[in-house]
């Protein structure tokens, strides 16, 4: 039999996080910049939430939490409801802020005069900000902290962590102990999965971007099931 070193979570100590980006907005669907503007979901988020709540059907969910902002509030509830865990809302969860471009398509902010800073901005995000956005430094810290706080909490137990597509990406890079400016190397859809596990010593990203439950269209996505049920893969 294999033995286990010290590196090697113990079941009754790990905690397994399901790591949800909020469903869709009608903000999302137009290509309007939403940063921490609180922005409800559409119909069409709606749906993408009652399917990953299906999609979940069978799992344990000990603890919710989510930003404290309504699309993701509204997701949380949506796909816990079975289970009915009292919901935590943070504010340290919330998206990344994109001060004055928050409300803006990109041929408005070009309309602006700052279609140069745009550009700059899609080309190197961590070193180029919105005019008075929050610096992607500030980010990671606050979100890699507030998990820090949950996953102490909640040892042995499966958790529902509900946030938003920019901000969430730093709990990978807290996950894989990478530098926090790899967050920009991933991409989270509306209503996607991720699933990290942490244990004693070390965290493990477990699944990414998972979107094989969403009904509508999701380009780009890879979806990451067992090909079968649809399941979530543990």
């Amino acid at each position: 039999m294999a033995m286990c070193d010290l590196s090697c979570p113990r079941p009754e100590r790990r905690v397994r996080a399901l790591i949800v980006r909020h469903g869709e907005t009608e903000w999302n669907a137009i290509g309007r910049m939403q940063g921490a503007s609180d922005i409800p979901l559409s119909s069409a988020g709606i749906r993408q939430a009652t399917a990953l709540a299906h999609r979940l059907e069978g799992e344990r969910i000990d603890a919710v939490y989510s930003s404290d902002l309504s699309r993701a509030v509204e997701t949380a509830r949506i796909v816990a409801g079975a289970y009915r865990p009292s919901l935590r809302q943070l504010r340290a969860l919330r998206e990344t802020m994109l001060g004055d471009w928050e409300g803006l398509t990109v041929e408005d902010i070009a309309a602006r005069g700052e279609g140069e800073l745009y550009e700059a901005y899609r080309s190197d995000s961590w070193r180029v900000r919105p005019p008075n956005g929050e610096r992607l430094e500030q980010v990671a810290e606050r979100m890699t902290s507030a998990m820090d706080e949950i996953v102490k909490s909640h040892a042995g137990q499966t958790i529902l962590v509900v946030g938003h597509g920019g901000s969430l990406r730093a709990l990978f890079c807290q996950a894989l102990g990478v530098p926090a400016r790899a967050m920009l190397g991933f991409r989270l859809h509306n209503a996607s999965l991720s699933v990290v596990e942490y244990g004693p010593q070390r965290a493990s990203l477990a699944l990414v971007n998972d979107v094989s439950h969403v009904p509508e269209p999701c380009h780009g996505a890879e979806p990451a099931t067992d090909g079968k049920t649809g399941r979530l893969r543990r």
